[in-house]
């Protein structure tokens, strides 16, 4: 009889052996993958983003309308946790912060509004007066997530321009804190009003958070913003809106692209838009001892700086975790 073949315990230990090394290499070469994929998106969101306002500025000699407002609209430091912007994560709140600029100055008042409506050809901006669990947070801003009477729950769209009081029909608006020199105590002002403040944190108090103070923070985003002054940059999310209202120009904006996250936030439960910074003024003196801002320091051309992430991040940093891989 013709002797049986078959493999030996020791050719099945060697196959086996191979077979671990393989999946061990794969796993390797897959490791943070998805960490790199979603920086990637954020990347080229980031800059297609920016590329499409900038073609409708110059098509249309304006930006597009009804921004989000992350600040709650009269509310300085809206805490977490059951009215407006609890569905802004603290991540986002380490970052960005209000302006209460219905009790600036009123000539930086009226320079202000200028700047709006003369410059940058807005009419309208969104906020949230209450959360409405039922509505995606990237909508929230919308006026279809009202949730009763529109002056006091759900989504509020108002005119970004002075009333007939020579008011703006909101109190705050969303900046990235400023303050004067490497020191986050050395608080900055404009039209007399703090704008070195966080949402999470009060005016001088130190931080670090992504391990950068308050202006070098700011700096990070921007090198036309440095540390050794003060400056006024208003930071606006573009959501589903400000994409709605450039339908009828020719350099349209399909859709407001949503941030993954970051591993940090969860598009299903907080505000995830990009972020559009907008510097407005800045101190005239590089001395850490001008700390105020009026309506003399206001740019006559006040110009979008470009988008950063929720986090918070411009699109070099998310290039960068994109490739660390």
């Amino acid at each position: 009889m013709m002797k049986q073949k078959g493999f030996t315990l020791l050719e099945l230990l060697v196959v086996i052996t191979l077979l671990a090394v393989l999946a061990v290499g794969a796993l390797v070469a897959y490791d943070g993958i998805g960490e790199n994929a979603e920086s990637t998106a954020t990347a080229f969101n980031t800059a297609s983003l920016d590329r499409a306002v900038r073609n409708y500025r110059a098509v249309e000699k304006a930006y597009p309308d009804q921004w989000d407002n992350l600040a709650h609209p009269t509310v300085a430091n809206a805490p977490a946790g059951g009215v407006a912007s609890s569905f802004i994560a603290d991540e986002t709140r380490d970052v960005f912060g209000a302006w209460n600029v219905n009790a600036a100055t009123a000539p930086v008042k009226a320079a202000f509004s200028n700047v709006i409506k003369n410059v940058w050809g807005m009419e309208e901006i969104q906020h949230v007066l209450s959360v409405n669990p039922d509505v995606a947070p990237g909508k929230m801003h919308n006026e279809g997530s009202n949730v009763g009477d529109r002056t006091t729950t759900g989504a509020l769209e108002t005119e970004f321009v002075l009333d007939s009081t020579d008011n703006f029909d909101f109190d705050y608006l969303s900046i990235v804190p400023t303050v004067n020199g490497a020191d986050p105590a050395t608080g900055c002002t404009v039209g007399g009003q703090t704008v070195s403040q966080t949402f999470a944190l009060a005016a001088g108090t130190a931080s670090a958070t992504n391990g950068l103070p308050l202006a070098q923070r700011l700096n990070a985003m921007s090198d036309a913003m440095g540390i050794e002054r003060c400056h006024l940059v208003v930071a606006l999310g573009f959501g589903g809106d400000a994409a709605s209202s450039t339908s009828r120009s020719s350099a349209s904006i399909v859709a407001a692209p949503t941030f993954g996250g970051g591993g940090v936030l969860n598009p299903a439960v907080n505000y995830t838009r990009y972020v559009g910074l907008f510097h407005v003024a800045r101190t005239t003196s590089k001395s850490t001892s001008q700390t105020a801002i009026t309506e003399a320091e206001f740019f006559s051309r006040p110009k979008l700086i470009g988008f950063v992430d929720t986090l918070g991040r411009p699109i070099d940093v998310n290039i960068a975790a994109a490739t660390a891989n």
